[in-house]
């Protein structure tokens, strides 16, 4: 088929883009970090800036692609409220936590995971919740700028509860009409606009037409679903950013503790979700500590790790909170055992759920590191399975805008072209002879329960 995508994802450090075609080829990809500003913030216009920064840099690397479609998935749940004007306000972003309960006397469990946000800006920032005319995520909110209409992207029907209602608008004292209406994922919700292809086009060397369809994205872990292929019970992706979560598709609903259950991205299934907050965060904390942020996260880890089958390097690691003043290799060495500890321990909450996994798919800024996934393999004895398109977010995106280009509304529509553009390259198999060694470590780490000191 032909066709190219211009794919973007809105993450919580920096926007990653690319060039995708409608057979699943990546053509060129550019990832770029956010320009906090004067007071240290991240705003939407930071998001933009870095938006027409990938642009140039996606020209540069394939100047002869023009673009047939865009899809933008974003980071969630995070809000941005627009003003009639059409000005920007700061984001209220997923993990601030600054949230709101609602207004009722009863007791009262909201499944929104939005509102609460919404709900606390109204208490605390009146004057400018009044100058809202309404509230859109991410992803929304580049498309808006782009040229669409104001819309809210649901995945699928079964998510409307995890936005907004009438009922829980109203039970947080908030206006239904400041939060626009629902369209599906992988919709077309408008076009390129003149003024949008004219402020973009010395950045896009005019590969950004006026009148080019932008196709409705969605949250993040969603489309990094799509964008792994995790999509039929049993299933599993391990989506490793500045955050990380792990994703197993479920045929039912499940009851039980430390995990997130959803709506899948395929109707009917289910999405037990277990976030690991610290993950990258934490190693680039580890990285600046130690004075490292110039070296390469490739030569870091060469250092960290000269030979992912060395166990002696592991060996005496007692894995007490590192000292922040003097960080070393071996500081670098137990924030990495932290991390792939952590993430033995979803699986092993999922294996309590019935759920053993032996092949795990990853995604995501992490997977792009050899010598860390055989590592990760080996800490928590699966094998690892990585996409050609290592940013699922990118690939999910570019599957979605492929259904809308096609125009095709069948069942299984979403599986075939998922069949037909995701594909595996490198797969890392956990090494039988440090099975033991990795089995007493993680024992050890257990038995001290220093996660929480690592991470905070």
């Amino acid at each position: 088929m032909t066709g190219i995508v211009l794919t973007a994802d809105i993450g919580t450090s920096s926007l990653k883009a690319a060039y995708i075609d409608l057979n699943g080829k990546l053509l060129a990809f550019c990832r770029m970090a956010y320009k906090p500003d004067l007071n240290g913030n991240v705003c939407a216009g930071a998001w933009e800036r870095a938006f027409a920064d990938t642009l140039e840099n996606l020209h540069e690397q394939a100047p002869g692609c023009l673009v047939d479609a865009i899809c933008i998935s974003g980071n969630g749940p995070t809000l941005t409220p627009v003003t009639a004007e059409g000005d920007s306000l700061p984001p209220l972003y997923w993990h601030d936590k600054r949230t709101e309960k609602p207004q009722v006397s009863q007791v009262y469990v909201s499944s929104s995971f939005f509102l609460p946000h919404a709900a606390w800006f109204k208490k605390n920032a009146s004057p400018l919740y009044e100058k809202t005319q309404f509230f859109i995520s991410s992803h929304e909110w580049l498309a808006f700028r782009l040229g669409a209409e104001p819309k809210t992207v649901l995945p699928s029907a079964a998510y409307k509860p995890y936005y907004w209602d009438e009922q829980q608008c109203d039970l947080f004292g908030l206006d239904r009409e400041k939060f626009p209406p629902y369209i599906k994922m992988g919709e077309v919700m408008g076009q390129v606009s003149k003024d949008a292809a004219s402020r973009f086009c010395s950045f896009s060397g005019n590969s950004l037409k006026s009148g080019t369809p932008i196709i409705a994205g969605g949250p993040d872990f969603i489309t990094a679903l799509i964008g792994t292929g995790t999509g039929k019970p049993g299933d599993v992706c391990d989506r490793a950013g500045s955050s990380e979560g792990i994703n197993a598709c479920a045929a039912a609903p499940l009851k039980g503790e430390g995990f997130r259950l959803l709506p899948h991205a395929v109707e009917g299934l289910w999405n037990i979700g277990i976030v690991i907050e610290s993950s990258g965060r934490l190693f680039d904390r580890y990285r600046t500590q130690a004075g490292l942020e110039n070296i390469s996260y490739e030569e870091l880890l060469k250092e960290l790790i000269p030979s992912p089958g060395d166990t002696g390097l592991f060996q005496n690691l007692d894995f007490s909170p590192p000292d922040a003043s003097h960080p070393s290799l071996d500081t670098g060495r137990a924030v990495l055992c932290a991390i792939g500890f952590s993430v033995r321990s979803a699986l092993g909450t999922l294996a309590e759920l019935g759920y053993d996994i032996s092949v795990m798919r990853v995604s995501g800024g992490q997977s792009k590191n050899r010598r860390w996934n055989q590592l990760k393999a080996d800490i928590t004895d699966v094998s690892l399975m990585v996409p050609e398109i290592s940013d699922g977010e990118l690939a999910g995106n570019a599957v979605l805008a492929a259904l809308a280009m096609e125009g095709s509304r069948e069942t299984d529509a979403l599986k075939a072209a998922t069949n037909r553009m995701i594909r595996f390259g490198e797969v890392y198999e956990p090494q039988k002879n440090v099975r033991d060694f990795w089995e007493n470590r993680y024992g050890f780490f257990s038995l001290n329960n220093n996660a929480q000191h690592l991470g905070g």
